[in-house]
């Protein structure tokens, strides 16, 4: 149902553009988190394309199973004193590698010529809108 709604979504900011005979093409990225407890979560990332089809990339984030050694291995040299306990560095390790994953597919998106427009954040779901203009001489190509 989610994704019937970005599909609508998508498809009524491509329409708008289309009735403006406008030159561009928008891209949605969804970061959905599903979080079970601190330790297990199930987010994913979904890339919708201009022309409706999306992909989309499940993590399966288990923190018990990261070594404690790697945990203890990400704690900042800055924090003199980091009361966290080790379940709270397990939770906070697991999410950082979400938003790794987020900010490498908004830069992969961003150096394929995606510019960032929009992003609306709704609970635990994050939407971002990317834009790509194209010159007048290929305007005739994108509709």
């Amino acid at each position: 149902m989610k994704n019937v709604t970005l599909l609508l979504g998508l498809a009524l900011a491509s329409s708008a553009a289309y009735a403006q005979q406008s030159s561009s093409k928008y891209l949605m990225l969804v970061r959905e988190g599903a979080e079970v407890d601190n330790n297990t979560s199930y987010p994913s990332l979904t890339v919708i394309e201009p022309d409706g089809t999306f992909k989309t990339e499940e993590f399966r984030l288990f923190g018990w199973t990261v070594p404690k050694k790697t945990v203890n291995a990400s704690v900042s040299q800055a924090a003199v004193i980091d009361s966290s306990n080790l379940n709270q560095r397990r939770a906070r390790y697991t999410r950082n590698m979400v938003y790794q994953a987020e900010i490498r597919k908004i830069n992969e998106l961003s150096s394929n010529g995606w510019v960032l427009i929009n992003t609306l954040q709704e609970g635990p779901t994050v939407k971002y809108m990317f834009r790509k203009d194209f010159p007048a001489k290929d305007a005739a190509m994108v509709k």
